[in-house]
């Protein structure tokens, strides 16, 4: 029993003596079994990462083989099952220089497919632009009518290919002018494919291009543009087009302008209109300082035959005129007989009994169409779609409208109204605010008993379009409260700036005249307080046509400048069409900007 009990208390002894840890007063020692030491961690990241390299380089080596495949089946024309192979590593990642022949090959099958637009996507993600790239880029872009784009794979291709022949300097010049007719069209186009464009190589070349197009477009007179040109030489001596001029700039001397018939209806009922217009015609060419002699006859005193022979006595280069369109439409043929560039100050019929315009007649005008149609693009720029169209029984909204839906490739919902009482019930009625009330009226009928009710207006509006004059949309403001449309944005022609309105925050087509004015035109306005004028269009008018007379030799013949001419002027951006018909693009300001921009210029003229 004692042994027993003694084993007992042994083994108690060594069995807490387990458990429990031994009391000191010294520190532990580290456990260094805690973590490994740094060298140790460095080598498990090297490790991974060498993993992940080997694995993307083995992607990198099934890739290769599988483009390798792509390149001979897209050779023998088979574009369709290129796409299909290459689709199988769509979303993976891979060294640069793979990634970049993946999506080379990608853009070269939508190509052939004639599907640009995704051609054009997969080009967006290559890195390394090579002259293969270029050429690429430049025949995607030319089957999406797109200059700008254009241009840019153009000029970078000279730029690795050192190639500045006539033919090059031409092509490159010509499309960069073209870019300019439609300056929004391309981003409207990729935006909606939900692509982002292309931005132009920050390079000297693109810079010098770009500088040559700006000043060939915006100096003005033909003689302001020769003399930019020459700045422009100066300025850009070791440029390709200044060591190879191309052929427009060399055409821009051509048949200088050193007389000037300008016939206009300066007595009877419309003198104030031609004088208007004589004004500005003057003010332009006095701004000018040229050596050119001007010579004004009465419209209203002279039958055509007789301003031609008037003409022809001063040895006129240059006819300008007349204004009033059935003038005009009489005095065409005896114009177009005569062979002297002639500038018309309106617009001749599509249906002429004379058949096609001959080649030495442009016409130039005001038409509200031009206003409509800047206002088409502008809406489908911002993405609009569903257009509310608020316009009167007036013959130039009627005009506007028309142009308006030819351009517009989506419904349009109109509200037209006779006088402005009606203008708030006809918005009401298109807004659906009318067809709510009416509804309410049923139901209550059939309950028997009054309904508490308000109207609601109809959600699905992007915008509205206002044909209106200034006192209509000074009272279409309210209207649009009312139904429940003043959130959306209002765009508006001119005409709503007239009659000495400004509808705050309507977006408005505008002459650029009164928007940025140079100083001839500003000392114009002042002189004539245009900006309160109702004949504010026809003095603008004189100055484009001044403008425009001494541009008239160079178009009216078949030379490159007639195919590719715009111009920034006081009435808009100009262009020419095959016909000779000046149409324009105008400025799209709010009329808030308007004001400030009339304010801040009347300023600028009082000191």
């Amino acid at each position: 029993m004692p042994t027993r009990l003694l084993i007992f208390c042994c083994a108690a002894v060594l069995t807490i003596g387990c458990q429990t840890a031994p009391q000191s007063s010294r520190p532990a020692p580290s456990q260094t079994t805690k973590s490994a030491p740094t060298g140790a961690q460095t080598n498990s990241i090297g490790i991974g990462f060498n993993q992940a390299r080997q694995t993307l380089t083995q992607q990198d080596r099934d890739l290769k083989l599988t483009l390798a495949q792509a390149q001979a089946l897209l050779d023998s024309g088979d574009a369709t099952q290129t796409l299909m192979l290459l689709n199988e590593f769509t979303n993976q990642e891979f060294s640069a220089s793979v990634n970049d022949w993946f999506y080379t090959l990608t853009a070269q099958a939508h190509s052939s497919l004639n599907n640009a637009i995704e051609a054009y996507r997969a080009l967006t993600q290559v890195s390394q632009t090579t002259a293969e790239y270029w050429v690429l880029l430049r025949q995607v872009c030319s089957a999406l009518a797109f200059s700008r784009c254009k241009a840019d794979s153009m000029i970078a291709l000279q730029n690795q290919t050192q190639l500045s022949g006539q033919v090059e300097q031409d092509a490159i010049l010509e499309t960069l002018l073209d870019a300019n007719r439609n300056p929004g069209s391309e981003d409207l186009v990729l935006t909606a494919a939900q692509i982002t464009p292309l931005s132009t190589p920050e390079t000297n070349s693109h810079s010098g291009w770009y500088a040559l197009a700006d000043v060939l477009t915006s100096a003005g007179s033909r003689q302001k543009t020769i003399a930019a040109w020459d700045n422009w030489q100066q300025r850009w001596s070791t440029h390709p087009a200044a060591l190879t001029p191309p052929t427009l700039t060399n055409e821009l001397a051509v048949k200088t302008t050193r007389s000037i018939a300008l016939l206009l209806p300066l007595s009877g009922d419309l003198a104030r209109v031609g004088r208007a217009v004589r004004d500005g015609f003057i003010a332009a060419l006095m701004a000018e300082e040229l050596n050119t002699d001007l010579h004004i006859f009465d419209s209203a005193n002279h039958s055509p035959i007789e301003l031609i022979r008037l003409a022809r006595n001063v040895s006129a280069d240059v006819v300008v005129g007349p204004l009033l369109k059935l003038n005009v439409e009489a005095f065409a043929a005896f114009a177009a007989a005569s062979e002297t560039p002639t500038l018309l100050l309106n617009y001749l019929p599509g249906d002429s009994d004379f058949g096609a315009p001959a080649i030495n007649l442009l016409q130039l005008g005001t038409a509200i169409e031009d206003e409509a149609a800047t206002l088409a693009a502008h809406l489908q720029t911002n993405q609009h779609e569903r257009v509310m169209v608020v316009y009167n029984d007036s013959a130039w909204a009627n005009k506007a409208l028309n142009t308006f839906r030819e351009a517009w490739p989506y419904p349009l919902h109109t509200a037209n109204f006779g006088t402005i009482k009606q203008l708030t019930n006809a918005v009401g009625s298109t807004m659906g605010v009318a067809a709510s009330t009416a509804r309410k009226t049923r139901i209550a009928a059939l309950l028997g008993e009054p309904v508490e009710f308000l109207p609601r207006a109809r959600q699905d509006l992007d915008a509205i379009l206002a044909l209106t004059t200034g006192f209509e949309s000074a009272a279409l403001v309210p209207a649009l409260q009312f139904h429940f449309a003043d959130h959306l944005p209002v765009y508006a022609t001119s005409q709503s700036l007239r009659d000495n309105k400004s509808p705050t925050g309507f977006a408005v087509t505008e002459l650029p005249v009164l928007v940025q004015p140079n100083a001839a035109e500003q000392a114009l306005i002042d002189a004539f307080n245009l900006n309160q004028s109702p004949l504010v269009d026809l003095y603008a008018l004189g100055l484009a046509a001044f403008q425009m007379a001494t541009w008239a030799p160079v178009l009216t013949e078949s030379s490159s400048w007639r195919e590719h001419f715009i111009r920034h002027s006081p009435i808009g951006m100009l262009s020419i069409s095959s016909t000779g018909r000046v149409s324009r693009t105008l400025t799209v300001t709010t009329a808030r900007d308007r004001q400030r921009a009339i304010s801040s210029a009347g300023n600028m003229g009082s000191e």
